[in-house]
């Protein structure tokens, strides 16, 4: 390939546009992180790591699904070397609330967890049992 070429597909690299086409949740304990392979245009991705909102002393599981729409970012150009960005709504994965006033967490059974700071209401529904564990629960 000439460098011209090898240049051109660089830069069409650097930031791709796909959806989620398959998951690994990993395997802490072996050591194996989760990540996903993306379908951008004809090509799918190998496996790239994913974000995730924090990762740190502060951690948070929310993994990828399966047609999820995401942006690849690949500093080098070079796709094997992506990281997967999601959270972009999709005509596939609307939006569960459209209120600049509520902060909401749904599950893909229905389940949610829904704040509204207008109100101060704190909403939880669950299809199975609810566990709250703590050295002391208040409940006023």
């Amino acid at each position: 390939m000439n460098a011209i070429a090898d240049l051109r597909r660089r830069l069409d690299n650097m930031i791709r546009s796909g959806t989620i086409a398959e998951v690994d949740h990993g395997d802490p304990a072996q050591g194996r992180l989760p990540c996903c392979r993306v379908k951008t245009g004809a090509i799918t991705t190998g496996w790239l790591h994913f974000f995730t909102c924090r990762a740190g002393s502060t951690n948070e599981w929310s993994p990828v699904s399966v047609g999820e729409q995401c942006t690849i970012l690949s500093p080098s150009g070079e796709l094997a070397q992506g990281q997967v960005l999601v959270g972009l709504y999709s005509e596939a994965n609307p939006p569960c609330s459209n209120s600049p006033d509520v902060h909401r967490v749904e599950w893909a059974n229905g389940d949610f967890l829904e704040h509204n700071a207008a109100t101060g209401a704190l909403t939880l529904q669950c299809s199975g049992p609810v566990s709250i564990n703590g050295s002391r629960i208040d409940l006023n």
